[in-house]
């Protein structure tokens, strides 16, 4: 798996209760409520914007307009470009959307996400928003996010941790975010970073949903236990060789939860602590975690 940093995000605020994000699989005017026109609201800093549209039930297929502002509260305009099912999604309730912006004063459009690792500029609908530090803002289901798929909350969504649904009789959000820490290498639960992106990782969780693949030509060591506050434990920083940094910046939080007080291996971790749902390794090589990166 690529990691990377929190994406810009667009954000729909809506009239009523946002679609169900499977309610536009596979259509390419797939019917959303919009917020009515003239009236805003807006988000937090890394949830981007919301956008404003005439009221009642419009299709937000090719060609849509609307207004929103970015990740700083600054005025955009957007457009629709395409949208498809995502063919690899075995559960077929994915879709891509196509996104362009054009700045203020300006007639041309650019996309508005970055490519991701198949150089795909893409975003995902997904219900909810999420605040300046990455953390899904609870009763914010009015809102719909456009999640870019080079980002966090994309990733994790493609990975299989689908916020709205459930497995096994258990709600998957907690797992997409504690996922988008993970993605992030966000130790601390903060919104602080600590990777770069297209770093590779292998990833595996208390559901089966991901599952350790290990080689024997890749040799990687145990990184860390996630839950979604950040990291219950820490072994191994994914770009330092040390835990000494990341448990002083984090304070209390990983006070007696490192490598630095307990050795532990991964499955010691998963048994001890309960509140971790995602764990990862990191590739010992840097060739191998990131070609053609070299270590800060």
């Amino acid at each position: 798996m690529r990691t990377g940093a929190l994406p810009s995000i667009l954000v729909l605020c809506l009239s009523v209760a946002c679609s169900d994000p499977r309610a536009t699989s596979g259509s390419s005017t797939a019917p959303v409520p919009v917020q009515a026109s003239g009236s805003s609201a807006s988000s937090s800093a890394s949830s981007s914007a919301v956008a404003i549209a005439p009221s009642g039930r419009v299709p937000v297929g090719p060609g849509v307009e609307l207004d929103a502002s970015d990740d700083h509260g600054k005025p955009l305009h957007f457009r629709v470009e395409s949208v498809a099912p995502d063919s690899t999604d075995r559960d077929g309730d994915v879709s891509f959307y196509g996104l362009s912006v054009q700045a203020p004063g300006s007639s041309t459009w650019e996309p508005y996400c970055t490519p991701d690792a198949e150089g795909k500029a893409r975003a995902i609908p997904v219900k909810g928003s999420w605040d300046d530090t990455a953390r899904y803002i609870e009763g914010s289901d009015d809102r719909v996010t456009f999640a870019c798929t080079s980002g966090a909350i994309g990733k994790c969504i493609r990975f299989g941790y689908k916020p709205w649904k459930t497995l096994n009789g258990q709600s998957l959000r907690p797992y997409h975010q504690a996922c988008v820490r993970m993605v992030r290498a966000d130790y601390c639960g903060v919104g602080v970073p600590h990777t770069k992106d297209g770093t590779r990782i292998d990833v595996w969780d208390r559901l089966g949903i991901q599952k350790r693949e290990e080689q024997a030509d890749k040799p990687e060591v145990f990184e860390a236990a996630w839950g979604p506050d950040g990291a219950e434990y820490l072994s191994l920083p994914r770009w330092a060789e040390s835990v000494d940094g990341i448990v002083k910046e984090c304070g209390t939080k990983l006070a007696g939860r490192s490598s630095k007080d307990q050795k532990l291996t991964a499955d010691q971790a998963v048994s001890k602590y309960t509140a971790a749902l995602i764990f990862d390794a990191r590739y010992v090589r840097d060739r191998d975690r990131l070609p053609g990166a070299s270590r800060p």
